[in-house]
């Protein structure tokens, strides 16, 4: 890979996908003498499977030959490719324990548990129901159900999986997901991020649930990142971060500019619902206004969006009322 790794066999796939956005998921192939691992494994669709297929065929493989998976996370592009690779080979597999215990049978209750506080927040029922059943979560929970029969194995945060000369240490970074997890070898400095960091565009982080903070945890992730010092990062989306540490720095900017907008926003337009708020917000995208939104960038949007309230909330720097059976955000009185 352009010099940059000595230590190991490692290939990038670029396995499409269905979401117009991302166009493809990195999937790492790591071979390790007679055992071939991946990271993370793709979205279950009959074109993904093809674009994987042909992947590891490009480099000696097959759908067949496959040891080991390590998910990063759950989500419904990096996971259930699992449950095909399951049949063909009966890999070993791996994923961050807290989000196991979400892809085993959980992953509709999480996605509705946002969808309720997007409704508490202003959204209007029916632009609610059109999301809901417009997420790719819930377009491929038989997918899901079929992941729940799959054995995998718990992973905590500092375990290590030794790959060849790689020793990956177990890094828990939630925020993109609950149980996210990036994986780390400290003597050649590579990182597996997945989605945790991304060039050119920004990892959503979408709350579900409120006594949680997303948008904290995540930030909190990048600093872990920034301490650790990778060389190189290899992300689940986009091309390799030649240079980690700064991109992290980044997107801890990023957000922190995200929130005083929506400071900014209260300032000029409150008392305001959160969906209210979320329509403001200039997100970067091509759409100009909320209508010319897809409906799950409509769920991408109005999550970020409270998460952001969430974190200025748990700052003293915002506050919720109750306005009949909606919450109104203002900035918080003196």
């Amino acid at each position: 890979m352009n010099g940059i790794i000595a230590l190991a066999d490692i290939h990038r796939l670029k396995v499409w996908l269905p979401i117009r956005s991302l166009a493809y998921v990195n999937v790492y192939l790591i071979n390790e003498d007679a055992n071939s691992w991946l990271i993370d494994s793709g979205m279950l669709s009959s074109k993904s499977i093809l674009s994987l297929a042909k992947g590891l065929r490009e480099v000696g493989k097959d759908l067949c030959s496959i040891d080991n998976v390590i998910l990063t996370h759950f989500h419904v592009d990096h996971s259930t490719m699992t449950v095909l690779l399951s049949e063909t080979s009966n890999p070993k597999v791996f994923i961050g324990r807290v989000d196991m215990e979400i892809a085993k049978g959980k992953v509709d209750e999480f996605v509705d548990a946002a969808i309720s506080l997007f409704l508490e927040h202003g959204m209007p029922k029916e632009e609610a129901k059109m999301i809901r059943e417009s997420h790719p979560a819930i377009k491929l929970l038989d997918a899901y159900k079929d992941l729940d029969t799959v054995e995998m194995v718990p992973l905590d945060d500092g375990d290590t999986l030794k790959i060849g000369e790689l020793n990956l240490k177990v890094v828990w970074t939630p925020g993109h997901t609950p149980g996210h997890i990036v994986l780390w070898d400290e003597k050649s400095g590579i990182m597996f991020v997945g989605d945790t960091m991304l060039l050119e565009i920004t990892p959503h982080v979408t709350i579900h649930y409120w006594e949680t903070d997303p948008l904290g945890d995540y930030m909190n992730s990048l600093r872990k990142i920034i301490e650790l010092k990778p060389k190189v990062a290899y992300p689940g989306h986009r091309d390799i971060i030649k240079d980690p540490v700064k991109r992290a720095k980044e997107l801890l900017e990023h957000h922190e500019n995200r929130l005083n907008e929506v400071v900014e926003i209260l300032k000029r337009f409150g008392p305001l619902t959160g969906y209210e708020i979320a329509k403001r917000i200039k997100w970067r995208v091509r759409y100009r206004t909320w209508d010319e939104y897809p409906y799950p960038e409509r769920f991408f949007a109005m999550g970020e969006a409270l998460a952001h309230l969430r974190k200025l909330e748990r700052e003293g720097l915002v506050e919720q009322r109750q306005r009949g059976s909606l919450k109104i955000w203002t900035l918080r009185r003196a």
